[in-house]
């Protein structure tokens, strides 16, 4: 047994090294296809027509792989429309490819703490809203989906998120997140199928289903060959594929010099128990009315809700020292952690 222990070892750092390996080599062939910053169609041609059969060294086959597996051992890149949107979101979408990344930064810690509940899930799945909306909660598209996670009325009424003349939870990071990953958690079964699953999420499970029965397939890209599914909801799940192998190999795809990691912040749920106005609330903390509204996005007035028995609203630990020692700091039944 003293004997195996060593060469068990010996062999996880053998495998450490070849993975590492493998990756530096396909890093080495991948940095023509991307090396560009300004995009051109002759670029965008070359990454589409790239051949990994020739052109790359110990590229893994996808042949089965789940969906997350492909994007970790990076085979997910034989797929000739997963490269197209890495060349896209590398040269014109770049900016919004940084943005995206140095926002999620300020809320991962917040949907980290969320997803302990949700730990079936596969954790790059906490990497969607790159796609939905940058991490930008104050996000609307133009079918009117608002928020990080881009919930339209209907669905987010269903998963329990309010919307009043008072707040809009679905900008809210902490519950719009639950509300995510619970809506996916219920998707998943459907399809048992990653791809499947986030092209419901995009284009509703329903639609998805009429699709996959009239092309009589369960795989996601047979049905994207069938032409049967809305060019949206087809680019939905390529995209993400793509935004997500630029997140977690920043270094390889050359756009981790250009991320500024931003300071992260200390800030607890605060339960207040009557309305706040938080121009009030501003001169209590010593807090610009901006930076409580940046913390507070679900807010649509200078009025936390007046219906409310309860509300909980984010601040940096370092103002509620200066709330907690103003004599006319509003009544605060407890703290809690994220």
């Amino acid at each position: 047994m003293k004997r195996i222990i060593p060469f068990l070892i010996l062999l996880i750092i053998i495998c450490a090294a070849l993975i590492g390996f493998y990756k530096t080599q396909f890093c080495f062939h991948f940095q023509e296809l991307y090396k560009d910053t300004e995009f051109s169609s002759e670029g965008l041609k070359h990454a589409e027509n790239y051949k990994p059969e020739n052109d790359s060294f110990s590229l893994p086959q996808l042949e089965n792989k789940t969906f997350f597996e492909s994007i970790d051992d990076l085979s997910i890149c034989r797929r000739k429309e997963v490269r197209k949107y890495l060349y896209i979101y590398l040269t014109k979408g770049r900016s919004y490819v940084i943005n995206a990344i140095e926002r999620s930064y300020l809320y991962m810690d917040i949907i980290n703490n969320e997803f302990k509940e949700f730990s079936d899930l596969p954790d790059d799945i906490l990497l969607l809203p790159l796609l939905e909306s940058g991490f930008n909660p104050y996000a609307v598209s133009r079918t009117r989906a608002v928020g990080l996670w881009q919930f339209v009325k209907s669905t987010s009424s269903i998963l329990g998120l309010k919307r009043n003349r008072w707040v809009d939870e679905r900008r809210n990071v902490r519950k719009s997140t639950i509300a995510a990953l619970t809506h996916l958690k219920n998707i998943y079964p459907m399809f048992n199928s990653w791809e499947m699953t986030l092209a419901a999420y995009n284009g509703g499970a329903g639609y998805v289903t009429r699709k996959m029965r009239k092309a009589k397939t369960d795989d996601f890209w047979a049905l994207c060959e069938s032409g049967l599914l809305r060019d949206e909801t087809r680019d939905f799940v390529p995209r993400f594929a793509a935004l997500a192998l630029i997140y977690k190999n920043q270094k390889m795809f050359g756009i981790d010099k250009e991320i500024t990691r931003r300071e992260k912040e200390n800030t607890k749920l605060v339960t207040i128990t009557h309305p706040v106005n938080i121009h009030r609330l501003s001169k209590i903390t010593g807090l610009p009315v901006k930076k409580i509204r940046h913390l507070n996005p679900e807010l649509k007035s200078n009025l936390t809700p007046p219906d409310y028995s309860f509300y909980n609203i984010r601040l940096p630990v370092e103002a509620l020292k200066n709330m907690s020692e103003n004599p006319d700091k509003p009544i605060i039944m407890r703290y809690t952690s994220l």
